[in-house]
């Protein structure tokens, strides 16, 4: 299994309560109405809404992978900065190739704040 692309840290500063957590790793929440199908051909094509409800813009990475078995047959990587109480549409056409519509299609969010 490869690794998702490597993201930097955020800068170490004063400590801050639970609650303020600039980064998460599931925001599959925000992902809103989302599809992932095959053609009959077996071209995959993703699409969905990112919705931010909180008061600061933010932005969003879904990672989108089709597997059949332990095999990753296509991926797709789309970030969006959403502003605040708004929503997006998101999508990917073609990302991934498989013999008909066989596969399973897996979208994961992470979410941090825009800068």
């Amino acid at each position: 299994m490869s690794q998702p692309p490597s993201e930097s840290s955020p800068p170490t500063t004063a400590p801050s309560l639970p609650t303020d957590v600039s980064t998460s790793l599931n925001a599959i929440d925000a992902l809103q109405e989302h599809t992932c199908a095959a053609s009959p051909d077996g071209q995959w094509t993703f699409k969905g809404t990112l919705v931010n409800s909180s008061d600061k813009a933010k932005k969003y990475t879904v990672a989108i992978a089709v597997t059949v078995g332990a095999a990753v047959q296509g991926h797709a990587l789309i970030t969006e900065t959403v502003q605040a109480g708004k929503s997006a549409e998101v999508s990917a056409e073609n990302f991934a190739k498989t013999t008909g519509q066989t596969g399973t299609c897996e979208p994961v969010v992470s979410v941090e704040d825009a800068s």
